[in-house]
């Protein structure tokens, strides 16, 4: 993998919309807007050299049929920084995000999807942990190529299924874009999209790990919401009981879908610990910090 450059002077959000008008309404679609503008907003207080930072948002609509983008260009008006993409036809979230990637020049990324939501301090702590030497590393220059911070949802989770969501979703991630470039982006194989839980998120996440440092920080900086039909609210009782006490319950047809995407995850990590030139074990660190 390329060596991460040390000083970012660049952020974006890439923000994937589908029908979210017709899904959760306007209010949802503002609320999630105006909290990467607020986080926006504190980063450009807070950050001793923001001004010397460029920030994208930018904004890919993955074959809408309502009116999402109407609400989306009405709000971007007059916001230069904004960057607003439609796709001819419905490619699946995974895609949409890889395509937001595409557009942006940014150094480092994050992602929100419509329905979810950032918290003020969000991009300010974590662009500016992913912006510092790693203070207890061994060799001089060492840089986190991640970020993920706490994820604050309404439902109760049992502590277990808690870490599982903030170490899985991309809500909470801010990645340098060397990292998302070098394991390829989320997949974008219809297997994943066809499958009850997704698992995209995941199969993104094994596949960074082993290859950056990435600094894990408690405070709750994002907010996941469930929504009728969403991922989450499919596996809302597993997430609140100890594991192992409530079953997935998948048909034989997702059964089969998940050893296709197990072997497809597992597939290219394969390719990227061939294509990755430096010490597994010494790079596969995350931290803690409060």
């Amino acid at each position: 993998m390329p060596q991460a450059r040390p000083e970012l002077n660049s952020l974006a959000v890439i923000v994937p919309l589908y029908n979210v008008m017709a899904q959760r309404g306007g209010d949802v679609l503002q609320a999630t807007l105006g909290s990467i503008e607020a986080s926006l907003t504190y980063f450009d207080h807070k950050y001793p050299q923001a001004s010397a930072i460029q920030t994208e948002v930018v904004i890919v609509d993955d074959g809408s049929t309502d009116n999402t983008m109407e609400i989306v260009e009405q709000f971007a008006k007059d916001k230069p920084n904004y960057q607003l993409i439609k796709l001819p036809m419905n490619l699946g979230t995974a895609a949409a995000r890889n395509f937001g990637v595409k557009f942006s020049q940014a150094q480092s990324l994050f992602f929100c999807d419509g329905d979810d939501r950032f918290l003020p301090e969000h991009i300010f702590i974590a662009f500016s942990v992913l912006n510092q030497p790693i203070a207890q590393s061994n060799s001089q220059g060492d840089y986190f190529g991640a970020v993920r911070t706490g994820v604050y949802t309404r439902d109760p989770l049992h502590p277990h299924w808690q870490k599982a969501l903030e170490n899985s979703i991309p809500l909470n991630l801010c990645v340098r874009r060397e990292v998302h470039e070098f394991i390829g982006g989320f997949p974008e194989d219809a297997v994943f999209r066809e499958f009850k839980y997704g698992t995209e998120d995941i199969a993104y996440t094994t596949w960074m790990q082993p290859f950056c440092h990435q600094a894990h920080l408690e405070r709750k900086t994002v907010e996941y919401i469930r929504y009728p039909g969403s991922y989450f609210e499919r596996q809302l009782a597993k997430f609140q009981a100890a594991p192992g006490l409530v079953n997935d319950d998948l048909s034989p047809a997702d059964l089969a879908r998940h050893q296709e995407i197990n072997r497809i995850i597992q597939e290219r990590l394969n390719q990227l610990h061939q294509q990755f030139n430096g010490p597994e074990l010494e790079l596969n660190r995350q931290e803690q910090v409060a």
